[in-house]
C-alpha cells in the first residue's frame, strides 16, 4: 500500500488525525479487517434469520393451535407509550402486536399529547376494530417517556406486562415464546429474549444474541432492553418507572426489579427489533445524548438501594459502564506462580509485578516445580534477598503437576486471597489486582478472571465458554479486541461467565478452600474450568472483567493443550471426566447463546 492510499484511506476512516504515519498504516489495515469482518457477519445473519427465523403461515397455525394447550394462559397487558410516531412506523408496530400467536393478550397504549394528529388518529382506528382488546389513553400534557409509561400501566389488567416501544416490531411468536418459558418456569417475574434491529430498507441486521441471567452483564449496561415480560406484581412494588430516569428508563426499571426478584428467564430467540430510524438509539448513540446521564443516574441508585459501596465509570464505549466496587479495608493477595526454569520468563512476571503494580499489600510465591538452570536460581536469591515479598517453595515431583503446584503454593500462602498466574506473563496495567479484588470481595462472586492478550495485542483470554465437543474455549482466541461488533460487547464489558483460566485468575482463599482448591486429577488441562464450576456449583458466579489486563505469552513451559509433544491420552482421559463431572454444563453454557454453533469457532451461528 502506497504512501497516498494510505493517507487517502486514513481520511475515510477518520484516521488522518494520527501523527505517526506507520501507525495510520496499521490503523487503516485493522479497519479494513474490521469492516470486512462485520460485512461478513451481516450476510451470515440476513441468511440465517431467513432460513431459521422467518414460520410460514402453516407453522404460525400450528403455534395457534400450540398457544391454546400451554399449561399457563395468564394475560399479559402490553404497555405502548407514543409520542409522535411515524404512522408507518405506528401502523407496523401495532400490526405485529396484532398477529401474536398467543391471544391472551391486551395492549395499552398512552398516547403523550402528540402534537401530530394522525398518532391519535391511528389508535382510535385499531382501537375500534379490536374491541375490548386495546385499551388507549391520550395525555393532556406532555409527560415524557417515563409518565407516559406509568399512565400504560395504569391502565393495564394483566398479570403480566411487556414493554414494547412505539416503533419496534414482534415476530408473530414473540409472546408464545415468552409464554412458554413462563409455563416452563412457573416462578420467573422476568423474562426477557435475543434481539435484532431492522434498518430503513427493512431488513434484519445487527443481531444481540444474549447470555442467561448475567448480573454484572445488566450492571454493565442495558442487555435486556425494550421487549421483556415482567410480573405486574413486582412492578407495582417497586412503584413502576421512575421519573428522572427518561432515556434510560427501562434499564432503571430492570436494575430495580431484579433487586427485588432474581427470577429471570432468558428466550434465547430473536424475538423484536429495534427501528433504526434517524432519531433512535438503535441508529446512532448520540441521538438522546440525555439518556446517558441517565444511565448513570439509575446505576449509581441501584447501586445505593442494595447497599452496594462503588461508583460509576465511563466505559469507552458510550452507553456501557464500568461499576467500580470500593475495596473493603487492605487484605493481602497472595500471588502463586508455579514456574520451572525458563528464568527469563518468570523475571520478566516477577519484575513486571513489581514494577507495575499499584496496589501495596501482596505477596509472591513462586512455586519452584524442579528447576536445574543455574540462572534461575541466582534470580531467585536476587530477588528474594532484596525483597521480603517474595517466598520460593519448593515442588519437587517426578511428574508436573499444576493443580498440586498451585495447591502447595496456596498452603503456603497468607493473604486471604490468592491471584495464580502463570510464569510466561507480564503485567500491563497498574490497577490489574484491584480490578480482579474489587469483584473476588463480593460475597457472591467465586474466581474473577481477567483479559490476557498476546504481545502484539490480540486476545488470548476474555471468559471461557464451555461446548460438549471440546470441552472448554477461548471464544475471542486471537482477534483485535475491537475487530468485530458481534461480540465486541463481551469483550469490553464486565461480564458472569462459567469459566476463566488460570493463567491469571484471582479467589477468595475462604471459597478456595471450601470447593477443595483444584483438584490434582487434572494434572495439567482443565483444572481451572473445573475450579470454576466448583464454585459455580456452591452458589458463586464467576466474572470476566476487561479491566485487568496482562500479557500472555502461553504456555511457553509445557506447552499448549493440543501441543503434539503432549500425552494426548491424558488430554482424552481428563475431557472424558469433564463431560461426566460437568455435563450439565457443557451441554449448555447458560452464558453462551443457544444459536451459535456447538462446535467450529465460536460465536459462529448455528442452522439446526
Amino acid at each position: 500500500m502506497s504512501k497516498v492510499d494510505v493517507a487517502k484511506k486514513a481520511v475515510r476512516f477518520g484516521l488522518h488525525t494520527i501523527a505517526s504515519p506507520r501507525d495510520a498504516k496499521r490503523m487503516v489495515k485493522f479497519k479494513q479487517l474490521q469492516r470486512a469482518t462485520n460485512k461478513r457477519r451481516e450476510k451470515e445473519y440476513v441468511k440465517w434469520f431467513d432460513n431459521t427465523q422467518v414460520l410460514s403461515a402453516a407453522e404460525l397455525e400450528d403455534q395457534r393451535k400450540a398457544a391454546q394447550k400451554l399449561p399457563l394462559q395468564p394475560l399479559v397487558s402490553i404497555i405502548l407509550p407514543l409520542y409522535n410516531t411515524d404512522e408507518a412506523f405506528l401502523r407496523a408496530c401495532l400490526d405485529s402486536v396484532l398477529a401474536q400467536t398467543y391471544e391472551n393478550w391486551q395492549l395499552c397504549i398512552a398516547d403523550d399529547a402528540s402534537p401530530k394528529p394522525h398518532v391519535w388518529k391511528v389508535v382510535e382506528e385499531y382501537k375500534s376494530r379490536n374491541a375490548g382488546r386495546i385499551k388507549a389513553v391520550r395525555l393532556e400534557q406532555n409527560q415524557h417517556i417515563v409518565g407516559a409509561s406509568n399512565a400504560a400501566l395504569k391502565i393495564a389488567d394483566g398479570e403480566y406486562v411487556a414493554l414494547l416501544d412505539h416503533d419496534d416490531l414482534l415476530v408473530p411468536s414473540a409472546l408464545f415464546e415468552s409464554i412458554s418459558c413462563l409455563s416452563a418456569n412457573p416462578d420467573a417475574d422476568l423474562i426477557y429474549s435475543d434481539e435484532d434491529k431492522v434498518d430503513e430498507k427493512g431488513m434484519h441486521i445487527e443481531p444481540f444474541f444474549k447470555p442467561d441471567w448475567s448480573p454484572d452483564f445488566l450492571r454493565s449496561c442495558n442487555y435486556i432492553t425494550h421487549f421483556a415480560v415482567l410480573r405486574r406484581a413486582v412492578v407495582s412494588q417497586i412503584n413502576g418507572f421512575r421519573y428522572g430516569t427518561e432515556g434510560a428508563q427501562d434499564w432503571d426499571l430492570f436494575l430495580r426489579f431484579t433487586a427485588v426478584s432474581d427470577k429471570v428467564y432468558h428466550v434465547p430467540k430473536i424475538l423484536y427489533s429495534w427501528r433504526k430510524s434517524p432519531t433512535s438509539t438503535a441508529k446512532t448513540a448520540k441521538s438522546k445524548p440525555y439518556a446517558y446521564v441517565n444511565q448513570k443516574r439509575a446505576l449509581r441508585d441501584s447501586l445505593l438501594q442494595r447497599t452496594t459501596s462503588a461508583s460509576v465509570q465511563e466505559n469507552k464505549y458510550l452507553g456501557f459502564w464500568r461499576v467500580r466496587y470500593n475495596i473493603v479495608g487492605n487484605p493481602l493477595v497472595s500471588i502463586v506462580i508455579p514456574t520451572l526454569d525458563n528464568p527469563i520468563y518468570i523475571a520478566r512476571c516477577v519484575n513486571s509485578i513489581i514494577e507495575q503494580t499499584s496496589y501495596p499489600n501482596f505477596e509472591i510465591v513462586i512455586v519452584d516445580t524442579g528447576s536445574k538452570d543455574p540462572k534461575t536460581f541466582d534470580f531467585y536469591e536476587s530477588k528474594v534477598v532484596k525483597s521480603n515479598r517474595i517466598k520460593i517453595v519448593n515442588w519437587h515431583k517426578p511428574q508436573f503437576n499444576f493443580s498440586s503446584a498451585c495447591n502447595v503454593g496456596a498452603q503456603h500462602a497468607k493473604g486471604d486471597y490468592l491471584l495464580f498466574l502463570n510464569n510466561d506473563t507480564k503485567v500491563i496495567s497498574t490497577g490489574w489486582i484491584e480490578s480482579m479484588l474489587e469483584h473476588a470481595q463480593r460475597d457472591d462472586i467465586g474466581m474473577v478472571g481477567c483479559q490476557l492478550l498476546f504481545p502484539h495485542k490480540n486476545i488470548q483470554h476474555a471468559g471461557v465458554i464451555l461446548r460438549d465437543g471440546d470441552v472448554a474455549v477461548h471464544p475471542f482466541y486471537n482477534m483485535h479486541p475491537e475487530e468485530d461488533i458481534f461480540t465486541n460487547i463481551y469483550i469490553a464489558n464486565i461480564r458472569n461467565c462459567l469459566a476463566v483460566t488460570a493463567a491469571c485468575c484471582m479467589v477468595s482463599t475462604r471459597k478456595f478452600d471450601a470447593v477443595g482448591g483444584f483438584n490434582e486429577k487434572l494434572r495439567v488441562t482443565y483444572n481451572d474450568v473445573d475450579l470454576c464450576l466448583k464454585l459455580r456449583d456452591a452458589g458463586y458466579f464467576n466474572l470476566y472483567t476487561p479491566y485487568a489486563r496482562v500479557y500472555h505469552y502461553e504456555s511457553v513451559s509445557i506447552g499448549k493443550v493440543t501441543t503434539m509433544s503432549r500425552d494426548h491420552k491424558e488430554l482424552d482421559e481428563a475431557q472424558d471426566y469433564m463431560r461426566k463431572k460437568w455435563s450439565k454444563y457443557l451441554k449448555r453454557d447458560p452464558f453462551y447463546n443457544d444459536n451459535f454453533a456447538p462446535k467450529g469457532p465460536a460465536y459462529n451461528l448455528f442452522e439446526r
